[in-house]
């Protein structure tokens, strides 16, 4: 074992790339002749237990995709997956995971899905895989709305087999006259529309983000079972949950995602409002760590003020009601779902309609974030209007681009 490890240490020593002067050179290769000596002291005494090496091989499996470091450095897998360790060399290695994909834990010499600690006291192989980034609600019950707040339901103009599911935006109703515009254009087009009361209606916060994102595949459940295959769209805050409900493994009936002018992306917003508006993101922050106390005390079911953003650079915070816990579910960046990741791993096709005098349209740059959708048949367009008044000029090209999909 001991030859083996030292051929193969040897020819990393003479045959390594390394730009040297004269002077350099000289203490370079006397530095080489010494470290070749070591090893072969090393070999020839038979070994003591503490100069073996042993090799760290690491390999990246599943359908997901990423990168694994080691420190000390060397692996760096994808492009170093091996590495020779001198024996009882303490090794920790840590998994990244690309963006669309998350990390499914260790196999080998590994197990779990913390960063992994080993001991080299015998050569070592480890797997980690990635799986496509998706979000799990399974846990969680169902979003349900209060008496007598069942979905606004608008028939098509003509029997029809196929109904949208509208989500509205942050502290909007589904009956909203901009709207209600949005479904009446969608009926004379021939789609029965349902709008459901979401939990972030008004400033009366009352269930999580999973909840809701159960809440909408009911309402999927309900529509199928009619017959009818399914498009989920949604406005602003509603837009954002139905591109995170097109990554909750919905089911086959769900045929497409609409979006409008989405918003609530806290992973991009919060660094752009430390740069640029510190008073707001001191606020969200104040907001978010006093409902990480209040759950950490115990009473994350407890109804407080917490403040949220409006898509209104000249009047950008609301304060809302809600338990700690739902406040958390939809603002705390390590539970509420990364657009960055929650975008590529799509496979239903996309259409997102952005309006051109939107101040989220350039502050987002909504283009750049479409892009990363690469589904097939999804488009990007720009429509006339700001924020709000664009929905009801779009119900037409989504017409449009449901029937280029035979919807």
């Amino acid at each position: 074992m001991c030859a083996i490890t030292f051929i193969r240490v040897v020819n990393r020593i003479l045959f390594s790339s390394v730009d040297i002067g004269s002077m350099k050179g000289r203490l370079y290769n006397t530095g080489r002749m010494l470290l070749l000596t070591l090893l072969m002291t090393a070999c020839s005494s038979g070994g003591d237990g503490t100069t073996a090496v042993f090799q760290l091989a690491v390999s990246i499996d599943g359908p997901g995709s990423g990168l694994v470091y080691s420190s000390p450095g060397g692996i760096d897998c994808g492009n170093d997956c091996a590495e020779d360790l001198l024996q009882n060399t303490v090794v920790v290695l840590t998994a990244s995971p690309a963006s669309g994909s998350s990390f499914a834990g260790w196999g080998g010499d590994c197990s779990g899905s913390d960063n992994c600690t080993l001991t080299m006291d015998a050569s070592k192989t480890v797997t980690a895989s990635f799986v496509e980034y998706s979000v799990d609600c399974s846990s969680v019950a169902s979003y349900q709305p209060g008496p007598g707040l069942t979905p606004e339901f608008t028939p098509a103009a003509v029997p029809t087999m196929t109904s949208v599911i509208m989500l509205h935006g942050k502290t909007a109703f589904p009956y909203d006259p901009y709207l209600t515009t949005f479904y009446t254009a969608l009926s004379d087009a021939g789609y029965d529309v349902v709008a459901p009361y979401l939990p972030w209606r008004n400033t009366d916060w009352d269930g999580s983000m999973c909840e809701a994102m159960n809440y909408i595949d009911l309402l999927v459940q309900q529509e199928a079972a009619r017959g009818h295959a399914v498009i989920v769209a949604g406005h602003s805050m509603g837009a954002a949950h139905a591109l995170i409900y097109a990554v909750t493994m919905p089911a086959a009936d769900v045929k497409a995602i609409v979006v409008l002018a989405p918003g609530h992306f806290p992973q991009l917003e919060m660094p752009l409002l430390t740069l640029f508006f510190p008073t707001v993101a001191d606020n969200i922050n104040s907001s978010i760590a006093r409902a990480e106390s209040m759950v950490a005390s115990g009473i994350g079911d407890t109804e407080d003020t917490f403040d949220t953003l409006l898509p209104d650079l000249n009047n950008p915070l609301l304060q809302i009601s809600a338990t700690a816990n739902d406040y958390l579910s939809y603002h705390a960046l390590d539970q509420y779902p990364d657009v960055n990741d929650v975008l590529p791993p799509i496979k239903l096709p996309v259409l997102w309609l952005a309006g051109e005098d939107d101040e989220l349209t350039n502050l987002y740059n909504m283009s750049i974030l479409a892009s990363r959708i690469t589904s097939p048949n999804s488009d990007y367009q720009l429509v006339p209007g700001d924020h709000i008044n664009m929905v009801s000029d779009t119900g037409t090209p989504v017409s449009a681009w449901l029937t280029t999909l035979g919807l």
